[in-house]
């Protein structure tokens, strides 16, 4: 194994025309553009072994796009498909590339573009490798997060971004994490080369009909500035599907942004890193879509969204799915490692994955694929809009639980390695 080397890139996937917005209950029609999206490339070789890691400013991709993007990097870099890790932001200023409750069409000539630029932009970092070293910190921020699906007397789970009613909520359902995170890459001057943050919060700030990569964008320059220079930073979403900033899109941006710099100025770095990758292609339960079960309670909780999800079931019926195939990957980097989960996870799933790492330090990340809501058993129970079926919330009860068993071992595989 020889020192570590590192090469960054970025490329524009900004859409030339306009068209849907992934909004929130529903597509938004984009009216501008407010700052371009970027897909973005991390490329780490150790002379024996090399991982990328990509970040895309888009809500999601298909799982057949991500696939196929992942092995078309692989192929154009001389990487293993293991190593490669393809994340989106979740930003819902950005263009439909995946299946949107009220939508049924895609922007195919935006994803068409990420297909032939990222691997592009990948193949650039790696020409651009130089010596580099690697650290892991971390602040722990409780007061920037909470769990927003909070259980009531009466309507058991709702999600508080639907509105709170009165006289009804006693807790949240559950935790949150508030260790924020920063994989630190150094030049061999010491300097900042790349930083990687990850957070478990959902990016869910309003689209306002102009497209933007949201809170990843807002903190990129923030970041510049008080470093005076250009150094990418690359959102790794973490399991925040139950879990929301709490302040508005400035200055969530403004707090992060600074949670960065405070831990890339006190992180150290090694320059010697053991690399590898190892994934799983897994069959997770598909929820229950043969009726429209879920009516009488998106009417009292989300009554402006009853036909959404009415047209949701009718679609799912339509596709006859019996299972939702998914990717659980790990990758490591030297004494850290990453877990890389389908869809937007719910928290609970983070923490028992961390807790029983072999590694030193675990971070785990979701927005791989088009999954959805990721949610554990207690949830289905307790209703609640992350556990209404729809084109972007397939996975079953269970499907979770079996993610993170396959990440335990996972884990367990790339430690022995």
């Amino acid at each position: 194994m020889e020192r570590l080397k590192a090469g960054v890139a970025e490329v524009d996937i900004t859409p030339t025309a306009s068209g849907l917005l992934w909004g929130d209950l529903g597509p938004e029609t984009s009216t501008g553009v407010d700052a371009p999206l970027l897909a973005k490339a991390l490329v780490l070789d150790n002379g024996e072994s090399s991982v990328a890691i990509i970040t895309l400013d888009l809500f999601s991709l298909r799982r057949a796009d991500a696939r196929a993007l992942t092995n078309s990097i692989a192929a154009q870099a001389g990487l293993s498909p293991e190593a490669v890790v393809v994340l989106t932001s979740h930003a819902r200023s950005a263009p439909v590339t995946a299946a949107v409750p009220g939508a049924t069409e895609l922007d195919t000539a935006l994803v068409e573009a990420v297909l032939e630029k990222t691997p592009v932009a990948v193949a650039e970092a790696r020409s651009r490798l130089q010596d580099a070293s690697l650290g892991l910190g971390h602040a722990i921020l409780p007061h920037l997060v909470f769990n927003h699906r909070l259980m009531t007397r009466n309507m058991k789970a709702i999600s508080a971004w639907l509105g709170i009613p009165r006289d009804e909520v006693l807790a949240p359902e559950g935790p949150t994490d508030p260790q924020f995170s920063v994989l630190v890459v150094r030049d061999d001057r010491g300097r900042p080369l790349a930083l990687l943050w990850s957070f478990a919060a959902e990016n869910r700030f309003p689209a306002g009909g102009r497209v933007s990569p949201g809170l990843p964008g807002m903190v990129q320059q923030t970041v510049d500035a008080r470093i005076g220079r250009h150094v990418p930073c690359y959102y790794l979403g973490g399991c925040g599907g139950n879990v929301s900033f709490s302040h508005a899109l400035a200055e969530s941006a403004d707090a992060v942004a600074s949670a960065v710099m405070a831990v890339q100025l006190e992180t150290p770095a090694d320059p010697m890193i053991r690399l590898g990758g190892v994934a799983e292609q897994v069959i997770l339960p598909v929820r229950d879509a043969s009726r429209d079960w879920n009516r009488s309670e998106v009417e009292l909780k989300a009554p402006q969204a009853t036909a959404t999800f009415a047209r949701e079931a009718e679609l799912l019926q339509a596709e006859g799915a019996h299972a939702v195939p998914a990717t659980v990957q790990a990758v490591r980097l030297g004494r850290y490692a990453l877990v890389c989960l389908p869809g937007a996870p719910f928290v609970e799933f983070a923490l028992r994955i961390k807790q029983g790492s072999p590694f030193r330090e675990t971070l785990v990340i979701g927005f791989n694929d088009d999954a959805g809501f990721v949610i554990p058993r207690p949830a289905f129970e307790h209703g609640g809009l992350e556990s209404w079926p729809s084109r972007a919330a397939r996975v079953g009860p269970g499907g979770g639980e079996y993610a993170a068993d396959v990440a335990d071992e996972l884990l367990k595989t790339l430690r022995r390695a």
